[in-house]
C-alpha cells in the first residue's frame, strides 16, 4: 500500500468483515509487537512513521484500518469512507479479537495497544472491559478524544439524535482541520492526498455523534476504576480537537502508579507526527523497556 510496511494482511473481524491490516516487522528478533489504533477519518497506514522508529527497536506494529476507515469499501461490500460507527461495542470487539489474531503469531513476546485520537478512545473502553482478561503489558494513547475541544450546543446534539434515529449512515461534512493536525508540512501533504484518493475521510454519520458522546461520558466516568495496565498518555498542548483539559482531568482520576502523563504544549493534535515525534518515541521506548524488563 505503500506506507513502507512490511506487508498487509487481510483479518476476518466477524463473518461478514475483512480489515487490511498493515505490519511493520524488525529484521531480526521481535522485542514487543504494538497493536495500533488509528484516529477518526484516518487509515492504519498512517502508523507509518512511529512504526518505522520502533522496528529499528525491535518492536513490531500491527496496525488494521477499522471499519468504515481506508480500504474498507475495497473488502466490504456496501462500504463506503467515512466516519461511522453502531456501536463502540464493535470496535472493541474487533480489537479484541485482533489481540487473539496477534497474540497467535508472538504468543511468547510483550503486546502493547498504542492508540490515537478515537483509537485512544476505543483503547481507553477495551482497556475497561474485554482486556481484562488479556496479556497485554501496557496501553499507549495520544490526544484521547474524550471531550470535543469545539463544544456542540444541546440543541444540535438533539437534533443528531433525532436523525441518527431515522438515518444513521446520514453524513455530514466538519469543517476540516487537516491542516491542524501537525506541524510537519510533509505528512499534512501525504494526508491532503490521502484524502483525494479517498483513503482519508471526509465526512462522519449521526450515528457516531450519538454513539462517541455516549462513549466519551462512560469512559470519563470509568477511568477512576481502571486497573493492572501501566498507561502512557501523551497529550497535545495546541490540540484542535480533542479538549485537553477535559483528558487531563479524566486521566488523573486514574490511579496514579499506573499513570505516566506527558503534555507537549506547543503540538498540535497528532502527537506521532509532530516534529518533535522522536522525544516522544524515545519516551515510548524507554516506559516500555522498564516494563518488559
Amino acid at each position: 500500500m505503500n506506507f513502507s510496511e512490511t506487508k498487509t494482511e487481510l483479518f476476518q473481524a466477524d463473518k461478514k468483515t475483512k480489515l487490511l491490516v498493515y505490519e511493520w516487522l524488525p529484521d531480526k528478533n521481535v522485542k514487543a509487537v504494538m497493536i495500533a489504533i488509528h484516529g477518526g477519518m484516518a487509515h492504519g497506514g498512517d502508523w507509518v512513521t512511529p512504526a518505522l522508529y520502533f522496528t529499528k527497536e525491535g518492536v513490531a506494529t500491527y496496525a488494521p484500518d477499522l471499519r468504515w476507515h481506508g480500504t474498507y469499501p475495497k473488502y466490504n461490500e456496501k462500504g463506503k469512507v467515512f466516519f461511522h460507527i453502531n456501536s463502540y461495542d464493535e470496535y472493541v470487539a474487533d480489537i479484541h479479537k485482533f489481540y487473539t489474531w496477534v497474540k497467535e503469531r508472538h504468543p511468547q513476546t510483550p503486546i502493547f495497544i498504542i492508540s490515537h485520537s478515537n483509537g485512544a478512545l476505543i483503547a481507553l473502553k477495551y482497556g475497561l472491559t474485554l482486556a481484562k482478561n488479556a496479556d497485554i503489558k501496557g496501553f499507549i494513547v495520544s490526544s484521547p478524544w474524550l471531550e470535543n475541544r469545539v463544544k456542540i450546543p444541546a440543541i444540535l446534539k438533539k437534533i443528531a439524535r433525532l436523525i441518527a434515529g431515522i438515518h444513521p449512515t446520514f453524513a455530514v461534512k466538519p469543517p476540516s482541520l487537516t491542516d491542524l493536525l501537525t506541524h510537519d508540512e510533509n505528512i499534512t501533504a501525504r494526508h491532503h492526498r490521502d484524502e483525494e484518493i479517498g483513503l482519508r475521510g471526509t465526512a462522519a454519520s449521526a450515528k457516531l455523534g450519538v454513539e462517541s458522546e455516549k462513549t466519551q461520558a462512560w469512559v470519563i466516568e470509568n477511568l477512576k476504576a481502571w486497573k493492572r495496565f501501566p498507561v502512557y498518555a501523551v497529550l497535545a498542548g495546541d490540540d484542535q480537537l480533542a479538549d485537553v483539559e477535559g483528558s487531563k482531568n479524566a486521566l488523573n482520576s486514574m490511579p496514579s502508579e499506573l499513570l505516566t502523563l506527558i503534555v507537549h504544549e506547543n503540538n498540535f493534535h497528532e502527537n506521532f507526527n509532530e516534529v518533535n515525534r522522536e522525544q516522544t518515541f524515545k519516551g515510548i521506548a524507554k516506559w516500555m523497556q522498564k516494563i518488559i524488563s
